[in-house]
């Protein structure tokens, strides 16, 4: 039957999640949302409710992709002893490839009229990507930021000191996961020359989130709206009586005649109604009306304005921006990069990591997110260490301080 094969890599899948899930406490703290990770995949194991398909909710794909994640997982993981670089580095491997499985991807990562997200969601720093749901914000401590200046200063020349003439500026950032293209944007969207050149400057994140609108077209415009100041009651006002359209109309009065900055952080989704909302933010004319159904129309053009999106999906952001306006970010190729990025992570002044240095550059392959998260597991796992050695050096004392040292037993 068409369901064997489903049953079969559900049965087996649900096994190892068991079995994984029997050694989390023996993960790092930064890595505990695993557990909630696999409740949720447990869920989307359980037939779907539809009554005509008894299949579970996730592709036969990502099955067999999580299958393969997991038997993975069981192997290398046996071979490994607990708190060396190798086991560490696989934690951090396979909580960045079960996150992207889940979020769609194959699986193959190796992290002044300012305005910021509202702030009822919840917000992390742009290396926090392994948390449920990711979400960011225009914040970024520039000293912890390494191996970026020649790309930020690239940007900001295309940004601030262009032709005066340029009526509207597209600049689409792609890049796999975890090499940094959200912290670029935050250093851009913050340098002082980018700051006055720009009124207002917004950061929208574009991931999904729990409680958002159905109809992720309207949820981004919505927060859009929401960054540049406007009241929930007009925002549902609009929305009430002319839907989609009603609320890109309300953005384009909003920026219209601005010279507007506009960060579109993690543009994500391959959905084909999402895609063509997407489309070419100016191969469309304003009074098209096709156009009045399209992100296009909710960006008026003419005074100066700019839009940077990032995306792990190259053609979606090719279809936005046009190839010319494309700007890939590559792994970082200084490895005093990362070095420096695992050393500010990790967090001490501690000079025991210094001969493996070559080892931990090496398994960062150029990528700073996995850097970061190799510096914190190894801060967190030396600190678990010394915890332990402390509360037997104090049992120790406790109990020599109750029975004595033993010294004068038998006398």
């Amino acid at each position: 039957m068409s369901y064997e094969i489903e049953n079969h890599l559900v049965s087996k899948l649900k096994e190892a999640i068991e079995e994984v899930e029997e050694g989390k406490e023996h993960l790092p703290a930064k890595l505990a949302h695993l557990s909630s990770k696999f409740q949720h995949l447990k869920k989307s194991l359980e037939p779907s409710p539809s009554e005509t398909s008894n299949l579970p909710k996730l592709s036969r794909d990502k099955l067999y992709k999580l299958t393969n994640l997991f038997i993975e997982w069981q192997t290398q993981s046996k071979k490994n002893t607990p708190y060396s670089l190798d086991s560490l580095y696989l934690v951090y491997k396979f909580a960045t490839n079960l996150d992207e499985i889940l979020q769609g991807g194959d699986g193959s990562a190796a992290s002044n009229g300012e305005t910021t997200q509202p702030s009822h969601h919840r917000a992390s720093s742009s290396g926090d990507e392994l948390e449920g749901y990711r979400w960011s914000n225009r914040l970024v401590d520039e000293t912890k930021v390494h191996g970026l200046d020649d790309k930020v200063m690239s940007l900001q020349r295309l940004l601030v000191w262009r032709k005066n003439d340029s009526p509207f500026t597209m600049i689409g950032i792609v890049g796999m996961r975890g090499i940094g293209k959200t912290t670029l944007c935050q250093l851009v969207f913050n340098r002082q020359e980018v700051r006055k050149h720009f009124l207002p400057r917004i950061w929208v994140c574009v991931s999904k989130q729990p409680e958002d609108d159905p109809d992720s077209r309207k949820e981004i415009v919505k927060r859009m709206l929401k960054c540049l100041g406007v009241e929930e009651e007009i925002i549902q006002s609009a929305e009430d009586r002319h839907g989609l359209e009603g609320l890109l109309f309300a953005l384009h009065q909003q920026l219209k005649g601005k010279r507007y900055l506009i960060v579109l952080d993690d543009v994500w989704s391959t959905d084909k109604q999402y895609k063509e909302y997407f489309c070419s933010f100016c191969s469309l004319a304003q009074d098209d009306e096709k156009c009045s159904k399209k992100l296009a129309y909710g960006l008026p053009k003419g005074s100066g304005g700019a839009v940077i999106l990032t995306s792990r999906n190259e053609e979606l952001a090719k279809n936005m921006v046009g190839e010319e306006n494309m700007h890939r970010v590559l792994p970082l190729s200084d490895p005093e990069s990362c070095w420096k990025i695992f050393k500010d992570s990790f967090g001490k002044n501690d000079n025991q990591w210094d001969s493996l240095k070559e080892k931990i550059v090496k398994r960062c392959d150029g990528l700073p997110l996995a850097a970061k998260m190799m510096g914190q597991i190894c801060h967190e796992q030396l600190s678990k260490k010394s915890a332990v050695h402390e509360s037997q050096q104090e049992l120790q004392q406790q109990t020599k301080t109750v029975f004595g040292d033993g010294k004068s037993e038998g006398k």
